[in-house]
């Protein structure tokens, strides 16, 4: 199982832009400026910009072409529905990225790269699903938001993500395994299982065979 991301120590972060926090002497406006110039993906928004040109669902194969060129690991015959929501300020944006071979994303979907994101072969990802990699430790009561913390998420080969399910960072879902629609997943799934719930529980066992 995973460790919860709220627990991991400072040195397993990746670094990240400071910004000042109230009370500490202002230090000018460059740590602001980087913390922009990381946000902004040109070759991301361009290909954007020429998949709101293509159909939606139909032209997945295409939009995924075009989401390799920009400078993302996605495998042959993966199927993007539509124009995914990337977002991260942290460094190595396109590398943070994998989609495997056949794998299907619909649209709709927001996915923070502050942490590596694999998605295996053949995986499903259904619309208005979140993962996410990046949060915070937790601090004192008098600022409980602390230091910023990263940590990865894997979808295995095979499995399916359903509709609105929630991925949190650190976690990883087996291969085979279902997430059913709305769940919020705090902790690993197993291979071949079924979860849902809040916080998402396996509900059963799957059965393992080729189509």
């Amino acid at each position: 199982m995973s460790a919860s991301p709220w627990t991991r120590t400072e040195s397993s972060s990746p670094a990240m832009p400071e910004v000042n926090r109230p009370g500490e002497k202002h230090r000018g406006l460059g740590r602001y400026a980087n913390l922009i110039r990381r946000s902004i993906h040109f070759r991301f928004a361009l290909a954007r910009l020429v998949s709101r040109l293509l159909p939606d669902v139909a032209s997945g194969i295409i939009r995924g072409r075009i989401y390799r060129l920009a400078g993302f690991d996605i495998g042959q015959g993966a199927f993007l529905m539509g124009n995914l929501r990337l977002t991260s300020a942290a460094p190595d944006f396109y590398d943070k990225l994998s989609i495997g071979e056949g794998a299907t994303l619909a649209d709709n979907i927001t996915i923070n790269l502050d942490g590596k994101v694999t998605i295996g072969k053949n995986a499903a990802i259904a619309p208005h699903v979140v993962i996410y990699t990046g949060s915070h430790q937790i601090g004192p009561g008098s600022k409980r938001i602390g230091d910023f913390t990263a940590l990865p998420v894997t979808i295995e080969d095979g499995a399916w993500i359903r509709v609105g399910a929630i991925i949190v960072p650190g976690v990883t879902v087996g291969a085979g395994a279902i997430v059913a629609a709305g769940a919020v997943v705090l902790k690993d799934v197993p291979p071949n299982t079924y979860v849902e719930g809040n916080p998402a529980q396996v509900v059963r066992q799957l059965p393992w065979g080729y189509r």
